[in-house]
Parts: structure tokens; C-alpha cells; sequence
């Protein structure tokens, strides 16, 4: 609750003090206690809505405005704690090309905090399709360019495997560096991967 109304607290506050007035001034122009005041600059109260009205109003503001940031906060923060269940899900199946796809775009497609067109979630899903692609062609490449070097069949099945598994490991590091930029709240990931979807 007291997260809930900081922004709360802080529009009130802040848009008291633009119009140079003490909250005594306000308490009493808006007609409600001092303490009301208080409580709702500390964060510690939601309001009910009549009196959230004759605040707004004594401070020449819409009641939208004082609500405004908590509400398009609100929805970022659960737009990105959505993108960080969607990164998590790659982790789990990282080392499966193409399946690891799979958990990530249902994750996106069926959460509802997640918008279809979120240009995120598609450069996550996307990497990921990128990367199974990279990833078998250079496994191949290897095992086709070990064969070809050395002339023997079935040496290049070791060289394939450790190409492979540099490859799970790069996708583990970008998953990584993913989870780290979401974490600071930062959505612009990912920024030289196209979005297919």
C-alpha cells in the first residue's frame, strides 16, 4: 500500500508546493485535517475518491492528473515484470534450438500485461529463432569443414559439440545481459536483433 501511494504523495506534494502553499493552507482550503494532508504526503493512505476530488480541485488539477504516473507506472512495471517471466522462460530451454521458443512465445502471446505488438517480447522470441539458426549451421559447418580437413568421417562430431556448446553459451550470456538490463527497468534490449514477429 505504501508503494501504491508514493506517486500519489509526491504529485500532491509537489503540486502543493508550486502554488506556495503549507499543507495547513491546503487542509484548510480543500476543507479536510491537516492530519488527511499528512498522511497522504507520507504515502501512508489512499484517499477515497470525494476526498481525492476536492484536493484535486483546490489544487487546480483533474483527479487523473494526481493518478496519472501511479496508473502508467503501474502498467509499466507489470509490462516488465511480463518481459522478465518471458526472458526467464529462453533460460529454461536454451540449449534446444527452436523448441526454446516455444515457453517464451506462449508466455508473451497469453499474458495479457504483455501487448501483442510489445516490440520486447518479439526481439526476445526472435533472438532465440536466430540463434537455432546460427547455431545448427555452425554446428554443421563444423562437422562438414572437419571431415573435408582431415578426411576422416565421424571427427567432426567432437569439434560440432564443443561449437555447440559455445553457442549455448553465448545464448546464456545474452540471456543473462537481458535479465540485467530488465532488472534496471531498462526495456530497450536486444537493439540490433530484428523483430519477426
Amino acid at each position: 500500500m505504501q508503494n501504491e501511494n508514493s506517486n500519489l504523495a509526491t504529485n500532491v506534494s509537489d503540486s502543493r508546493k508550486k502554488l506556495g502553499l503549507s499543507q495547513e493552507a491546503l487542509a484548510e482550503k480543500a476543507n479536510v485535517s491537516l492530519s488527511t494532508i499528512q498522511r497522504i504526503e507520507k504515502g501512508s493512505v489512499k484517499p477515497r475518491g470525494f476526498t481525492l476530488k476536492i484536493i484535486a480541485e483546490t489544487l487546480d488539477l483533474k483527479v487523473e492528473d494526481l493518478l496519472k504516473e501511479f496508473v502508467e507506472e503501474e502498467v509499466e512495471s507489470c509490462e516488465l515484470r511480463a518481459l522478465k517471466q518471458v526472458n526467464l522462460a529462453t533460460l529454461f530451454l536454451a540449449f534446444v534450438p527452436f523448441v526454446n521458443m516455444v515457453l517464451p512465445m506462449l508466455i508473451w502471446r497469453l499474458n495479457k500485461q504483455i501487448n501483442s505488438r510489445n516490440e520486447s517480447a518479439g526481439k526476445m522470441v526472435s533472438f532465440q529463432l536466430l540463434w537455432s539458426i546460427v547455431a545448427l549451421v555452425l554446428a554443421s559447418l563444423s562437422i562438414f569443414l572437419s571431415n573435408l580437413i582431415t578426411g576422416e568421417a565421424g571427427e567432426g562430431h567432437y569439434i560440432s559439440m564443443i561449437v555447440f556448446l559455445f553457442a549455448v553459451l553465448f545464448n546464456i550470456f545474452i540471456i543473462a545481459k537481458t535479465a540485467t538490463k530488465l532488472g534496471a527497468g531498462n526495456i530497450t534490449i536486444l537493439p540490433k536483433v530484428p523483430n519477426f514477429f
